[in-house]
């Protein structure tokens, strides 16, 4: 009998090491040793998230929205509060977009859905069911009075304030992927899957003007703060400046050495950042065209950057997995964030 139990002591103290001996070698989640990432309290970028979509700044700079693969972080940048996730049943989110009063946030999903967010009690307030598949890309009109997002073959609209749902003509849309909405003239620009970009009047669905000039897909487009002028990124390694109202081309920005995935205005238009398959940002000079800065660091392709809303910061995200904070002023790096793989 004595024999026995000290056998069964033995097996269940061989269990016990070999359960522990496993564990050990269980590949860990790559997760930052510091969950505060070493950042002092005010810097803009206190990021923690599972793979980065979009980023954008709220108007006033007091909030950041990370679009990711389990919805929306919603950062409040003047607080030490953990970030609050923006989530329902459809979580995937490729796209962001703050209202202009910076009350309302919008996340474009995976399925047919767009949601608009309350910013400040961190509800969904509205839910647009759209008819066509991924919602690539969602965006408020600058007067903030419109809601446009994109997916394969259309653009749908939506007013805000009584949720009206309006969808534009899709005879040139084949996939409208990248757009831009310029509140004062009532103008959306587009771009199909070619190197051609269409302005519409949003009132009428009618294509205004097709601008052409790039020789490969046009990646990414954007207006200047004033409406008056466009900006269009493309694999062609160039960057175009359009005169809004004539449709004419005012300058072409020339200096990566592969394609431009994403463009960026700063709030004053005076300065466009633009991120490029390089692993590069540049930052462009848009009243004169010339470059005057490379803002090196990403070992991987860059998916896009944004301004601060004071214009002193630029924030952005590399397929290398990183999130990197520029100062503008001198193009240094303020802080490289290792983005968790879950």
């Amino acid at each position: 009998m004595l024999m026995k139990k000290v056998l069964l002591f033995i097996f269940f103290a061989l269990g016990i090491v070999w359960v522990f001996v496993m564990a050990s070698l269980l590949p860990r989640r790559n997760l930052p040793e510091n969950s505060q990432w070493d950042l002092p309290r005010n810097e803009d970028a206190l990021l923690n998230t599972s793979g980065i979509n979009d980023i954008q700044y709220s108007p006033d700079g007091t909030h950041l929205a990370v679009a990711s693969a389990i919805g929306i972080w919603l950062y409040n940048l003047n607080s030490d509060e953990a970030p609050v996730l923006l989530t329902t049943d459809t979580v995937n989110v490729y796209n962001v977009s703050f209202s202009p009063d910076g009350k309302m946030l919008a996340g474009g999903h995976g399925e047919e859905l767009v949601q608009i967010w309350d910013v400040n009690t961190r509800m969904c307030k509205k839910i647009f069911m759209a008819d066509h598949g991924r919602n690539l890309r969602v965006l408020f009109s600058r007067d903030g009075k419109t809601l446009a997002s994109s997916g394969h073959h259309e653009i749908n609209l939506w007013d805000v304030a009584t949720s009206t749902h309006k969808k534009t003509s899709n005879s040139y849309v084949h996939f409208a992927n990248r757009m831009f909405i310029n509140g004062d003239s009532g103008t959306l620009a587009s771009v199909d899957s070619g190197d051609t970009i269409g302005l519409l009047d949003i009132v009428t669905r009618e294509q205004k003007k097709a601008l052409k000039g790039h020789t490969r897909n046009v990646k990414s487009v954007a207006f200047s703060p004033d409406g008056r002028t466009l900006a269009s990124g493309s694999w062609d390694r160039t960057v175009r400046l359009w005169d809004v109202a004539t449709g004419k081309q005012k300058k072409v920005l020339k200096g990566h050495r592969m394609g431009i995935n994403n463009i960026a205005f700063s709030a004053n238009g005076q300065m466009l950042a633009t991120a490029s398959r390089d692993n590069t940002v540049r930052l462009w000079d848009t009243i004169t065209g010339k470059h005057k800065k490379t803002l090196k660091g990403h070992t991987a392709e860059v998916s896009g950057a944004a301004f601060s809303p004071d214009g002193q910061t630029v924030v952005s995200w590399s397929n290398d997995q990183t999130v990197r904070l520029w100062n503008v002023n001198n193009g240094r790096f303020k802080t490289a964030l290792k983005v968790p793989k879950f």
